[in-house]
């Protein structure tokens, strides 16, 4: 990483730790948002498409969660806490 930082900071002429500070900065703020997403365990489909949960990351492409896979996530950490689970065993049909 700190190779990249190095040569976005030579083309921009800007240090190296402003560069690393900026993108930081960018997922930080991403995983903020999504931590503040008020994800309760009966969510409808239409509450959750509601929701902020999609950002588009320039040349990149799109950072994004749909309902099916929100309910995959929950049904395993269920499983996981009910010990059904462990760790990552858990297999998509």
């Amino acid at each position: 990483m700190q190779e990249i930082f190095k040569q976005v900071a030579q083309k921009l002429n800007i240090p190296i730790e402003t560069v690393s500070t900026v993108y930081k900065a960018y997922w930080q703020f991403i995983r903020e948002h999504i931590i503040k997403l008020p994800l309760k365990d009966n969510l409808s489909q239409e509450e959750f498409e509601k929701l902020k949960t999609n950002f588009n990351l320039p040349s990149l492409g799109k950072l994004t969660c749909t309902y099916d896979k929100w309910e995959r996530v929950k049904r395993i950490e269920e499983l996981k806490h009910n010990n059904t689970i462990k760790g990552n065993e858990y297999k998509k049909d």
